[in-house]
C-alpha cells in the first residue's frame, strides 16, 4: 500500500516548485517591498541608500562585475560590544535588507564605463572591456545617483581579478565544510552557526588555509622561478547575504583572496529559490570559459554533492581537470565517502584525476605527489592542524 504521506509530501513538493507558485509568490514580495519603501519613505526613517560592489572576475577580454543596491545598515552604536543577540539581530536583518529595484548603475573600470538596471532583489550585472588590463586586482567603482537630488549620488568601490595567462592554474573551491565549518547536513546547528556566529567565531576546516596558501606559491622551476599565482574562485550556494561574512573569514584565516559566487535566495518568476547543484554547475562553465586554457583544481566536499558535480564536469572536459580533492566531511557518513573511495580507480581509468581524502594533511600530500605545491606545504599544513587540534 502506498504511503499517503509520502504522497502529500510529493503533491506539495510540486506545487512548491511549480512556477505559477514561484509568479504568485514574486508578486506579493514585490508588492510588500514596495510597501515598505514607501512607509520608509513617509515616514522619515529610509536610511540612505548603499552600492555594494562584489569581487569581480575577467573573462575574456571582458570584466564581469556584479553589483547590489541597498538601503543603508543599521550600525551599532559605539560602545555596542556586538553581543550574542546583536550578532543573530544583523544576520537576520542581512536577509531582509530593502532592496532597491529598477535602479540605474553606472560602473567605471579604469577608463570604460558601464549601466545596468538593478533587478526585483537590487542586483546589478555589468561588463567593461578588459584587454588591456595587466594581470592581477583592479579597482572598479559603481554610482548610483539619488533620485531625490541631482547633487547627490552613491558610491560603492570593489575589486575585479584578472589571472594571469600564464597561471600553471586555477583554484575553484567549495566553501560549506570545505574551508568553513557549516555542518549543513545537521539541520538545526547549521542554522545555529549560520545565525549566531560571526567571520570571528567561525571555525575554519583544519590546514586548509595553509593548503590553498601552499596552491597559490606553486613549486620552484630548475632556475628556482615559480610561475604566476593562480586564480582563486570560491562557491556556495550560501545567500549574497553572506559575503561580507565570507570575505572576512576568509581574509582572517589567510585564504588567498577571490571572487565569491553566491547565490539570491529570493524568490523569481521560474522558482522560488534556485538549486544549489545548478548554480554550481553553471559557475564552473564560467570559469571554464573565462580561462580556456587554464587547468583547473576543483575542491569539495564529501557532506554534498561536490563529488557529482566535479567528476561529471571533468567527464564533460577531458583534460581541462588537473585534480580532484573531496575533503572528508565531518558530518558525512562514512558509507558516503567510502562509496567516493571506491570509486577512484574508475575514475583514474577515464582520465579523471579524483581523490578523496580525510583531511587538509592528505590533501596536501596528494597536491605534492601531482607536483602543485612544495614539500614547505605539507609542514605548514601540519602546524596549522596541530595549533587548532
Amino acid at each position: 500500500m502506498a504511503n499517503p504521506w509520502k504522497k502529500i509530501a510529493d503533491s506539495f513538493d510540486q506545487v512548491v516548485r511549480s512556477e505559477s507558485t514561484a509568479k504568485t509568490v514574486s508578486r506579493v514580495e514585490d508588492q510588500w517591498n514596495k510597501y515598505r519603501h514607501r512607509s520608509k519613505v513617509d515616514d522619515g526613517v529610509l536610511r540612505g541608500v548603499r552600492v555594494i560592489v562584489y569581487r569581480g572576475y575577467v573573462s575574456g577580454n571582458e570584466a564581469r562585475v556584479k553589483v547590489r543596491v541597498v538601503e543603508a545598515p543599521r550600525l551599532p552604536g559605539e560602545e555596542s560590544k556586538i553581543p550574542y543577540y546583536d550578532v543573530v539581530n544583523a544576520n537576520l536583518r542581512r536577509h531582509a535588507v530593502l532592496a532597491f529595484p529598477d535602479v540605474k548603475v553606472t560602473a567605471t573600470l579604469a577608463d570604460h564605463v558601464a549601466s545596468a538596471e538593478t533587478d526585483r532583489h537590487g542586483f546589478a550585472s555589468l561588463r567593461l572591456p578588459a584587454g588591456r588590463l595587466a594581470p592581477g586586482w583592479h579597482e572598479v567603482t559603481a554610482v548610483v545617483e539619488s533620485q531625490d537630488s541631482e547633487d547627490q549620488e552613491y558610491v560603492g568601490v570593489g575589486r575585479v581579478l584578472k589571472t594571469p595567462a600564464l597561471a600553471p592554474l586555477m583554484v575553484v573551491s567549495d566553501i560549506d565544510d570545505t574551508v568553513l565549518r557549516t555542518g549543513l547536513d545537521e539541520g538545526i546547528v547549521a542554522l545555529r552557526r549560520t545565525l549566531s556566529l560571526d567571520a570571528h567565531s567561525r571555525r575554519a576546516v583544519p590546514g586548509m588555509a595553509s593548503l590553498y596558501r601552499g596552491l597559490s606559491r606553486g613549486v620552484t622551476d630548475a632556475d628556482g622561478g615559480r610561475a604566476p599565482e593562480p586564480g582563486f574562485f570560491y562557491v556556495s550556494t550560501g545567500s549574497w547575504a553572506f559575503y561580507e561574512m565570507l570575505t572576512q573569514f576568509l581574509q582572517l584565516r589567510g585564504y588567498p583572496r577571490g571572487p565569491l559566487f553566491l547565490t539570491d535566495w529570493g524568490p523569481s518568476e521560474r522558482y522560488l529559490r534556485r538549486s544549489g547543484e545548478q548554480h554550481k554547475h553553471e559557475t564552473l562553465k564560467k570559469l571554464e570559459a573565462a580561462l580556456p586554457t587554464t587547468p583547473m583544481v576543483l575542491i569539495g566536499d564529501s557532506g554534498q554533492r561536490d563529488p557529482d558535480i566535479y567528476s561529471s564536469f571533468a567527464r564533460s572536459h577531458p583534460g581541462r581537470v588537473r585534480l580532484i580533492l573531496i575533503i572528508k566531511a565531518s558530518d558525512a557518513s562514512a558509507e558516503k565517502t567510502q562509496q567516493w573511495r571506491d570509486k577512484e580507480e574508475a575514475f583514474a581509468a577515464e582520465g579523471i584525476p579524483f581523490h578523496v581524502v580525510d583531511d587538509a594533511l592528505q590533501a596536501a600530500i596528494v597536491a605534492h605527489d601531482e607536483g602543485l605545491v612544495d614539500r614547505i606545504t605539507i609542514e605548514e599544513v601540519e602546524t596549522e592542524m596541530g595549533a587548532l587540534f
